[in-house]
C-alpha cells in the first residue's frame, strides 16, 4: 500500500505497506492458534466480515463459500498472498469489502493486553503507521480497509459497486443478460458465445433431507389434512397420495435451488437476481396466500402453487434466460419463501 505523507496513519515520509507485511505482523498477535497460513488468512479476513444473514448467504456458508480461504482451491492463493508473491485476490477483496464489518476485528485487538497492543503498535510504527496502544485496533481496521480499497481501485470512502464481480484471476464476471438469450446444454448463449453454468447436481441425500423449514411447513399441512401428527421423523409413513405430494414439493424446491447453484458463479449479480425473483413471486401469490377462501393449509398451498405457475415474473433478469426457469422452479420459489420466513405457515398464514 503506497501511502504519501498526508495519509492520516503515516508518521513519516512515503512507505509501502503490503498485505504480506501487514498479515505477517498481525499473525504474531491474533489468531496465533491457527497453525497454517491458509487457516490464519481465513480467520483474519472472517474477522472483518459481517456474519451471513440472508438465507442464500447461510447456504453459501454451509458450503464454506461465504468466507474466503476456506476452500481447498483457495489455499495456494493464501500462501502466495502471505509470502508477497501476489496481492489480495480480486474475488477475495470484493467479497470482504462488500461485506465489511470491523466489529469482530476491533474486539479481537481490543482484547489483547496493553503490553501486547504496545508491541503491535511498535511494529506498525516501524512500518510508518502512526498509532498508539489505545487506538491500534482502529488503526489496524483502517489499514485493512485501505488495502482492500487500493486492491479494488476504489477512492477513499467509496463502496464496491454492488453488481461488479471478478473471479480469482481478476476477470469480470458478467451480470445476467438484460435481453432474452437462449439456454441449452448447460450454457447460456450471449451474442453466440456460451457462458457455461456450474453443474452442481443435488445429491440424493440432500433431496431426502428433512432439515429445511419448508419441510416443517409441509408437515403442518399434512397433520391438518390427515388429522394425525406428522413430523419430519415419520414422513415415510404418509399415505401414498401425500407421499407423492411431498416428492413433488421436494422436486420443485431443488429445481429452483439447482438453478441458484448453476448461476451463482456464472453471473456477478446472481444472488441479487434470485432475491428479485423471490420478491416478484411473493407479490404474485400474496393475495391468494392470505385469502379467506381456503379453510385448510393443503387447499391454500395448492392454490398458491397453481397461482405461481400462471404468474408472470419479470422483475428478475433471470427470466431473460429462456428455458432456465419453468413451472417446476416457480413452485420451488414458494418453498424458498418459507425458508426465508416470508411465508410463515400454510395452515395459519396470519399467525
Amino acid at each position: 500500500m503506497l501511502v504519501d505523507q498526508n495519509h492520516p496513519l503515516l508518521s513519516r515520509g512515503r512507505i509501502q505497506l503490503t498485505i504480506s507485511i501487514f498479515l505477517s505482523i498481525m499473525r504474531k498477535y491474533i489468531g496465533t492458534d491457527r497453525r497454517s497460513i491458509p487457516d490464519f488468512c481465513a480467520y483474519f479476513f472472517a474477522l472483518a466480515m459481517k456474519d451471513p444473514g440472508k438465507n442464500d448467504e447461510l447456504l453459501i456458508d454451509e458450503e464454506d463459500r461465504y468466507y474466503p480461504f476456506y476452500l481447498h482451491r483457495e489455499k495456494s492463493s493464501a500462501y502466495k498472498m502471505f509470502s508477497g508473491a501476489q496481492n489480495i485476490p480480486i474475488s477475495v477483496a470484493t467479497k470482504v469489502y462488500g461485506n465489511l464489518d470491523k466489529t469482530s476485528l476491533l474486539e479481537e485487538i481490543t482484547g489483547l493486553s496493553f503490553d501486547t497492543r504496545k508491541n503491535l503498535c511498535g511494529e506498525l510504527q516501524s512500518n510508518g503507521i502512526d498509532c498508539t496502544p489505545d487506538n491500534v485496533d482502529e488503526v489496524c481496521a483502517e489499514v485493512l480497509s485501505d488495502l482492500l480499497k487500493e486492491r479494488l481501485g476504489l477512492e477513499k470512502d467509496r463502496r464496491i459497486p454492488p453488481l461488479e464481480h471478478r473471479n480469482e484471476v481478476g476477470e469480470r464476471i458478467p451480470n445476467v443478460p438484460l435481453t432474452p438469450v437462449p439456454y441449452a446444454n448447460g450454457a447460456v448463449y450471449v451474442d453466440g458465445k456460451p457462458i457455461l453454468l456450474t453443474l452442481m447436481p443435488v445429491s440424493d441425500e440432500e433431496r431426502s433431507s428433512n432439515d429445511l423449514p419448508y419441510i416443517d411447513a409441509l408437515c403442518e399441512v399434512y397433520t391438518e389434512k390427515l388429522q394425525t401428527a406428522i413430523s419430519k421423523d415419520n414422513l415415510e409413513g404418509l399415505p401414498d397420495k401425500m407421499k407423492h405430494h411431498l416428492t413433488n414439493q421436494r422436486k420443485a424446491y431443488y429445481g429452483i435451488e439447482g438453478v441458484r447453484r448453476q448461476i451463482r458463479d456464472a453471473f456477478g449479480d446472481a444472488e441479487d437476481q434470485i432475491d428479485a425473483l423471490k420478491d416478484d413471486a411473493y407479490e404474485g401469490i400474496e393475495m391468494v396466500y392470505h385469502s379467506d377462501r381456503y379453510v385448510g393449509g393443503y387447499e391454500r398451498l395448492q392454490a398458491v402453487l397453481e397461482k405461481i405457475t400462471s404468474t408472470t415474473l419479470s422483475r428478475s433478469t433471470l427470466m431473460n434466460i429462456q428455458g432456465l426457469i419453468g413451472n417446476l422452479e416457480k413452485k420451488g420459489l414458494c418453498h424458498m419463501l418459507v425458508n426465508d420466513k416470508r411465508i410463515a405457515s400454510w395452515v395459519t398464514p396470519d399467525a
